[in-house]
């Protein structure tokens, strides 16, 4: 069954509001965790880049260490029903395109998991939480699938 929709929650909008605030114009990001149910997606946890990530005006970086102990243990809390998403990050632009850096590491990521992965990518021009919807597009790849689609937002 496709994946049809995806949901985020406060505590995410939260992460992706502070971290934009933060770092303003310039790239930021980190992990997105949660579950799917049916053809739709919930994702309940953000994590920023930790403290050793790159920022930078036209890239970001993630801290693998951090994000790899921020998957782990929010799994581990879980006691299950929560799985590693995929990823998000910020462009300095209202309405943000993926890039080819993008679109390529969504590839690499798709193509490790099990059978999909998904890329939030929020313009930070201008950003307001809520215009979370407006601002931002979720690109899901579906590991046997040969192109990537876009779902419709739904912040919650």
């Amino acid at each position: 069954m496709p994946l049809i929709e995806v949901h985020y929650s406060k505590q995410a909008l939260d992460i992706f509001n502070s971290e934009i605030l933060k770092f303003g114009e310039i790239e930021t990001g980190g992990v997105l965790i949660g579950f799917i149910s049916g053809n739709t997606i919930f994702v309940e946890k953000a994590s920023n880049g930790g403290k050793n990530a790159i920022h930078e005006e036209l890239y970001f970086k993630a801290d693998p260490n951090y994000i790899d102990m921020f998957i782990d243990m929010e799994v581990a809390n879980s006691n299950g029903q929560f799985r590693y998403l995929g990823e998000w990050h910020t462009h300095p632009e209202v309405m943000p395109s993926p890039s080819v850096i993008d679109i390529n590491s969504l590839n690499e990521i798709a193509f490790s998991s099990d059978d999909f992965c998904m890329l939030l990518i929020i313009g930070n021009l201008s950003y307001k939480n809520d215009l979370f919807a407006r601002q931002s597009i979720s690109i899901i790849k579906e590991k046997k699938a040969d192109d990537a689609y876009l779902l419709k937002l739904q912040d919650d």
